[in-house]
């Protein structure tokens, strides 16, 4: 999982024909150390059925705006360049788990 700015993260929602993951975070967040290996086991889980992306709120103002982020960690599930689902604050493995599972 990289870090990309965010003219890459749009050529990818356009380009890409398998569900993406966008992960909102930053550095001084304690719960997103948390959150971050749950994104990690589910890429681990998922690889190569599902695109993650993590982008760290601190660096990505446009992306952060353009998805209306007000509260971190915060995880966008992509499907076909429209939002499937979009959970802000505290989450669990399962409830990603079960939802990429019924789109693949």
């Amino acid at each position: 999982m990289k870090n990309l700015n965010d003219k890459i993260i749009e050529k990818l929602i356009n380009i890409l024909n398998c569900p993406i993951l966008i992960y909102f975070w930053s550095e001084w967040c304690e719960i997103c150390k948390i959150s971050k290996n749950i994104i990690n086991d589910i890429e681990i889980k998922f690889k190569n059925k599902i695109k993650i992306i993590k982008i760290n709120i601190d660096y990505n103002y446009y992306s952060v705006e353009k998805f209306s982020i007000k509260n971190i960690p915060a995880a966008i599930i992509i499907l076909n360049k429209k939002i499937i689902i979009k959970k802000q604050g505290i989450f669990n493995k399962e409830f990603f788990r079960k939802l990429i599972k019924k789109m693949l």
